[in-house]
């Protein structure tokens, strides 16, 4: 049985641009010649995601998988640089895919054998000839588009909070212009720091106050008016580069980060500005000024560091001192707009403390062993019954193409029902996985069943000796998190109200 490959290339674009369909065209080529050679189709692969790594590109992952396995004879793809651009590494992994399954490539021009030396070596120097290609396609692009920004033209696919993105007048770069209902906004946030000497979470503040929102729909957060009011976009000119993208290795894996560059591009754009610069610098230097330094301490000093989040907006419960003359440490959430009040410390210690009672409690009182043995026989059914029909699909798929050569299916059938079948597939296979992981999950759960208990009995009985950092600790070993609501705030002269405490344990009941 053999598979066939889609994936969209540049060099592909000037086809879409005349409004044809480039991966139905080479769908349509492939199926003839595998008509041609009387090769059975037991699948498609479409890949309409484009990225420079396998790992970015789900059908091509899943179809190594499968090369690796051994399940396909050959596979058919207009060009074997379709299989694999990226680094060498990624090319390795394909190459070695086919050659230790000794699985065929099969294009219109040739037909590569692993088993065969030449082949091997001629499908290894495509590979080689295809990196180097869109290597030096990628060096072009980003020379264009250095060479677009110093012109003055927009490059960025979006435009920046305020602006539209627009044609240029000749056609064929972007430019910007002052977007109807973001820049009023946009010169209100200036105003609001340059003139009004407003600090971020004022500003945010202010802005949630008279309703306004950002593009996303959600109330404005320091980090964003941050971002927004240092662009120089606002006053006609344009930054590049300045936040690159840079790769390193962590634990095996590419990593990528964008930290603030010093060699930047900074030109004057197309566009004129909608802010002046002295408000421009005025209003950036009440930025410096509100930046505090980070305070680094050697210890933790909130033991729910990391594990509190407002059950209102989701974001992570800060720790922090009302006031001098109330020294009693409190949990807030400090997002703009968002209706959590705060919380003393000691109270909500005492209430997951007494969480972590009863649930001690509650294990000991049921019997949790034999209701994963139950679930996971339910779930070890429900899989069989899966694969079983999976199974059957797969016969269906394969006798697509014989039902093609007879004459039985027309091409617009075929492909429709193929699309069917293959959706089917897809959804069997996103069953198989979940009920696998829920075995896999319930499996792990009785397992570390049997440790859970004495690691909360540990942290009970040596609760009052540990300090914040230690206790953090604890609670991170047997809590995944704690979602917090609390609505109405202290009546005068009490120090407690209601709330509610939704804890997550690092184990599943």
């Amino acid at each position: 049985m053999y598979v066939i490959y889609l994936r969209k290339s540049r060099k592909d674009s000037d086809l879409e641009a005349l409004g044809i369909d480039v991966l139905k065209r080479h769908e349509e080529t492939l199926l003839e010649l595998a008509r041609a050679r009387s090769l059975p189709i037991g699948a498609i692969y479409r890949e309409v995601v484009s990225g420079d790594s396998i790992d970015a590109r789900p059908e091509m992952v899943r179809l190594l998988s499968e090369v690796e396995s051994g399940i396909w004879e050959g596979v058919l793809v207009m060009e074997v640089e379709r299989l694999a651009r990226g680094d060498t590494i990624d090319q390795g992994r394909v190459q070695r895919a086919f050659f230790y399954s000794n699985t065929l490539i099969v294009t219109p021009g040739k037909t590569y054998n692993p088993a065969i030396e030449n082949d091997n070596e001629y499908f290894e120097f495509s590979l080689f000839m295809s990196r180097r290609e869109y290597a030096t396609i990628k060096r072009r692009m980003q020379a264009g588009r250095i060479r677009s920004v110093k012109d003055g033209y927009y490059v960025g696919n979006i435009a920046p909070y305020g602006w539209r993105r627009v044609k240029a007048d000749d056609c064929k770069h972007f430019t910007l212009v002052p977007d109807e209902k973001e820049n009023p906004v946009l010169k209100l946030m200036y105003d609001f720091m340059g003139n009004k000497k407003y600090g971020f979470q004022k500003t945010c503040s202010a802005l949630t106050g008279m309703g306004i929102v950002s593009r996303s729909g959600k109330p404005f957060n320091p980090a964003t008016v941050k971002t927004i009011i240092s662009n120089p976009v606002n006053i006609g000119m344009l930054r590049w580069n300045y936040r690159k993208s840079q790769k390193a290795i962590v634990n095996g894996k590419i990593a990528t980060s964008r930290p603030k560059a010093d060699d930047y591009i900074l030109v004057k754009g197309k566009h004129p500005g909608c802010i002046s610069e002295d408000l421009y610098y005025r209003a950036n230097s009440v930025n410096s000024s509100m930046t505090a330094p980070v305070k680094r301490s050697c210890r933790i000093q909130n033991p729910f560091a990391g594990i509190v989040r407002c059950s209102c907006c989701g974001r992570v419960m800060v720790r922090k001192k009302m006031s001098a003359k109330q020294p009693r440490d409190y949990l807030i959430c400090q997002y703009a707009g968002c209706t959590t009040v705060a919380i003393e410390l000691d109270e909500l210690e005492n209430a997951v403390l007494e969480w972590i009672r009863n649930y001690i409690a509650d294990y000991k009182v049921n019997n949790f062993e034999s209701a994963d043995d139950s679930g996971q026989e339910s779930l070890r059914s429900i899989l069989v019954n899966l694969e079983k029909e999976k199974e059957i699909t797969l016969k269906q798929r394969g006798s697509l193409f014989d039902l093609l050569e007879q004459g039985i299916y027309t091409k617009e059938i075929f492909f429709e029902r193929s699309t069917a079948l293959e959706d089917k597939i897809k959804d069997f296979d996103k069953k198989i996985e979940s009920v696998n992981a829920d075995i896999v999950r319930l499996d792990l759960s009785k397992k570390n069943r049997s440790t859970f208990v004495p690691k909360c009995q540990e942290l009970l009985n040596a609760w009052d000796t540990f300090d914040a950092a230690d206790k953090n600790t604890a609670l991170k070993n047997v809590i995944e998190r704690i979602d917090f609501t609390k609505t109405e705030k202290n009546a005068r002269g009490q120090r407690h109200s209601s709330f509610s405490i939704d804890v997550f344990p690092r184990i599943s009941r």
